[in-house]
């Protein structure tokens, strides 16, 4: 019997289940393939941190345990596809970082509010006793979501089926039966709780921790050796895996700078919430300072050569193996800075850059991060070296790279070769305008105490700066 999606509460029925018991939702035959590759991808990562952070021998018990958790997880997400569910990828917002690992808890409540998120695989900071890896039992919403779509209702009329449908419905403002679809996400990227391979209530606590275990992991590859007979090309597959695992939780962190939660509350829900909340410019601010400490600082990516001189690829000719069109060589520089590039862009990026601009209508004063912030703390983080100079300059490689990056960007918001607000392009204006008498300066009182790549870096900086605020601009 057809049911009226006008009687769910912030759920439609689509979103719930199908007509049909039998049919299937949309999802399952065209399950994303990013599930499977990013979840293969996830449980390399785990198996990896076992072995580097805990010590644990790949034909451990441990081991053994970990897979079957991942299996048990992934078969639940299929069925539930199976039963009419959609994706929930709100359902990884269950619990507090601090309780991820509690298994009294994850044990009774679960580790996720649904099993039809994408889930990362849940590490342990450093120093705490790890919990489980994935779910082991379904969520709260998960439950819910099949009582609606299930649950035998004796019903002599359609009123009778409503109202009983309508009472199950009514739960939806609990949080733990918190949702967002892939219409939510997917092309969005507006909500950080409305997510893919995050964990948590609070994703910049969870993600800094696993910043932070990537590192440990970097670290404790410095001494890894291959066992005897093997190649070190399983080095440098496991630092690449670090190295993905530690872009995902970057890339997380950026959604927060100008984000919003979004929920689909209906009026004369109990909670009162609009359907739109800015992110607290705590938060806001929270995440920026994260990215400059791990992504923009002078800090990040410290690598020894002796873990760069192990970063060999396999030799061996077979189309099994993911080396077989590698270059030979690791290009480290090139993948530090793809990988700040994209955090660049992903920050400054239009659409984003607009929604800073709405934010400062969308919350009271002195409440929203606003773009001279943004813009400056980016500056700040990015041409220290200048910046602060007040001594001999020596930049190394991997912030030249990163500095023209940013000079790049901020070149094309001025030269309108990208369609950004107004605002954004003034304030780039300003940050190159300021960055130009800072290098005369500089270059004028320090031109003898730089090394000949810092010299030519800045004089052509300073050349390249002079003439995009010399050139004409094009108007709109």
């Amino acid at each position: 019997m057809s049911r009226n999606p006008c009687e769910l509460g912030r759920l439609s029925l689509a979103e719930v289940t199908s007509d049909s018991h039998s049919n299937l939702s949309s999802d399952v035959s065209s399950e994303h393939l990013c599930f499977g590759f990013e979840s293969n991808r996830q449980l390399a990562t785990g198996a990896m941190a076992m072995s580097l952070l805990q010590g644990v021998n790949p034909n451990s018990p441990q081991i053994k345990d970990y897979v079957h958790q991942y299996l048990r997880f992934l078969t639940a997400h299929e069925v539930g596809h199976t039963l009419g569910l959609r994706h929930n990828f709100h359902g990884s917002t269950l619990l507090s970082p601090e309780q991820l690992n509690d298994t009294n808890i994850t044990h009774n409540l679960g580790l996720v509010g649904s099993v039809m998120d994408y889930v990362p695989v849940n590490l342990a900071p450093k120093g705490e006793p790890q919990g489980d890896y994935f779910p082991i039992i379904i969520g709260p919403y998960d439950q819910w979501a099949i009582e609606y779509g299930y649950t035998p209702i004796l019903a002599n009329t359609l009123y009778q089926e409503k109202q009983v449908l309508k009472e199950i419905a009514q739960r939806s403002g609990e949080p733990e039966l918190s949702f967002a679809t892939d219409e939510d996400f997917w092309g969005v990227f507006l909500d950080p709780a409305a997510n893919v391979f995050d964990l948590s209530s609070d994703m910049l606590q969870y993600s800094q921790w696993q910043l932070d275990n990537a590192i440990a992991m970097w670290e404790r590859l410095e001494s890894h050796s291959p066992r005897a007979g093997e190649g070190y090309d399983q080095v440098r597959r496991m630092f690449e895996t670090i190295f993905g695992y530690y872009q995902n939780h970057a890339e997380n962190i950026t959604l927060y700078i100008g984000g919003q939660s979004f929920n689909r509350n209906r009026i004369g829900d109990p909670n009162g919430r609009l359907p739109f909340e800015p992110i607290p410019v705590n938060q806001q601010r929270e995440a920026l300072n994260t990215l400059q400490k791990y992504v923009f600082s002078e800090e990040a990516f410290q690598f020894s050569p002796q873990l760069l001189n192990k970063l060999a690829p396999s030799r061996w000719q077979d189309w099994g193996n993911p080396d077989v069109n590698s270059s030979l060589e690791y290009r480290i520089g090139d993948r530090i800075l793809w990988f700040q590039k994209s955090i660049l862009e992903e920050i400054l990026a239009p659409t984003r850059l607009v929604r800073l601009r709405d934010l400062e209508l969308n919350t009271s004063q002195n409440n929203s991060l606003a773009m001279p912030e943004l813009f400056e703390a980016l500056q700040n983080s990015i041409w220290t070296e200048v910046l602060e100079a007040d001594k001999g300059i020596e930049i190394s490689g991997i912030r030249r790279s990163l500095q023209r990056e940013h000079l790049n960007l901020l070149t094309k918001m001025v030269l309108r070769e990208v369609n950004v607000p107004e605002d954004a392009l003034t304030l780039a204006w300003f940050q190159l305008k300021q960055l130009q008498e800072v290098l005369e300066r500089t270059l004028e009182k320090q031109n003898d105490r730089m090394d000949a790549y810092t010299l030519a870096h800045l004089e052509m900086t300073r050349d390249r700066i002079v003439k995009t605020l010399g050139a004409q601009l094009q108007t709109n």
